[in-house]
């Protein structure tokens, strides 16, 4: 009889849940584009367009961010109560361009989106960015009236999108749609083995292969007129869906796009929590940016981990723990603050990282032991800083080219947010 009546408490709560959610939002997902202006010490939101899109991927229960990732984020408030209905934290190619020594002079404009569940009366979308201190500072407050006829609902770009791993409904799900980039029409066929060749991958990553009946996987199969990517620094310029292109910064192997638009256009053919963009070159390359996208090269020999540890970054906001790379940005940890990112810390508030997990007898900082045997502690060097910054082990997946090895803590937190999304 208590079991019976556990059951029957476990399906009212979730009932209730899922009524609140109906009570709040509409079908499909609002999605609000901005154009982002920004130098090395000032930014400026500037409102684009509205659009109502078909399909909401996101999670009907965990509708408030609990993570604080990310260096901006948006709470979506009711408009005459202030509650906060809906939050969501993310990072964007602009934050990393403001750290660029091109950013010290020069103003440059960004394209970017966010997207929430369609709200069903007025809201007001307040987008803040984290400052040096670590605190938000509120940069934007967007009003949206749910019944605005300048809200577009027409879907620009339709193409069929096929679900090529499926685990069940979207908003129960962590939802992956892979887009296709250097793909021509004679190639899409290969795009759609490519997708299940990097999805099998990433299903058999630890900790997602604990958790391949918790995510689905679509893909989009977006028609490029040329097959390939742009490589600038060899004068070669290919005519393609996303026009993406390496030497993004003056990093060679950092490969992207700034056409945000066509992105979400072509995503918004599938329910999605994340977007990836499949690029069809054997050059190595990628970039991952939380909340944003990620992109990877697709022909590459090393392109399967390329492809897992830039999801790392998207999906779980983890930091890069190299330090000794050509990295294109300056000064980007304030040694004096903690960094927000789960797998790097500067021991400032290590009590709020991974200090539990460490035994009591590792010594922070901890030392490498050259002939192995190294424990779960802080060792110096992460987050392209060599000194003041510390990551948890001497190696992992987020710190070298490593096939199916993230540490402990790197897999605590995918693993988490991977729970966060499949409630």
């Amino acid at each position: 009889m208590r079991v019976l009546t556990i059951a029957i408490l476990i399906i009212i709560s979730g009932n209730i849940k899922a009524q609140k959610f109906n009570d709040l939002f509409e079908k499909g997902s609002l999605r609000i584009d901005y154009i982002h202006t920004a130098t090395h010490n000032n930014e400026i939101i500037s409102l684009d367009e509205f659009y109502h899109e078909p399909y909401w991927g996101g999670s009907e229960v965990n509708l408030i961010d609990t993570f604080n990732y990310g260096y901006y984020k948006f709470e979506m408030t009711d408009s005459i109560s202030s509650k906060i209905l809906y939050s969501r934290g993310y990072s964007t190619l602009s934050a990393e361009w403001t750290h660029t020594n091109e950013a010290k002079d020069n103003w440059r404009s960004f394209s970017e989106s966010i997207i929430m569940p369609f709200p069903k009366k007025t809201i007001i979308v307040n987008i803040y960015k984290r400052n040096k201190q670590q605190d938000w500072e509120k940069l934007s407050s967007i009003l949206v009236n749910p019944t605005n006829y300048m809200i577009n609902s027409n879907q620009k770009t339709k193409i069929k999108s096929f679900k090529i791993h499926d685990s069940g409904k979207p908003s129960k799900k962590l939802d992956i749609v892979i887009l296709a980039e250097g793909y021509t029409e004679q190639e899409l066929q290969k795009f759609m083995k490519d997708a299940q060749r990097f999805t099998d991958t990433l299903l058999s990553w630890s900790p997602f292969n604990n958790y391949s009946n918790n995510i689905n996987v679509w893909a989009v199969p977006t028609v490029s007129k040329e097959s390939g990517t742009d490589i600038p620094g060899k004068g070669i310029y290919k005519n393609t869906y996303f026009d993406s292109h390496f030497y993004t910064f003056d990093t060679e192997r950092y490969i992207n796009t700034v056409k945000n638009v066509k992105i979400r256009d072509a995503a918004a053919n599938a329910p999605y929590d994340q977007i990836y963009i499949l690029v069809n070159t054997k050059k190595y390359g990628g970039a991952g940016i939380y909340n944003y996208y990620s992109i990877c090269t697709a022909d590459h020999p090393k392109s399967g981990f390329v492809f897992c540890h830039e999801f790392g970054h998207a999906f779980a906001g983890l930091a890069d723990e190299y330090y000794s790379s050509d990295v294109s940005v300056e000064n980007y940890y304030d040694l004096k603050k903690e960094p927000w990112e789960a797998n790097i810390t500067t021991l400032v508030d290590f009590d709020n990282k991974w200090k539990s997990s460490v035994n009591k007898d590792t010594k922070i900082p901890t030392e490498i032991n050259i002939n192995g045997n190294n424990p779960l502690g802080a060792y110096e060097g992460g987050g392209y800083v060599e000194k003041g910054v510390y990551r948890p082990l001497p190696d992992c997946s987020m710190k070298s080219i490593l096939h199916n090895k993230l540490c402990p803590v790197c897999s605590k937190a995918i693993s988490d947010l991977l729970e966060f999304y499949s409630e």
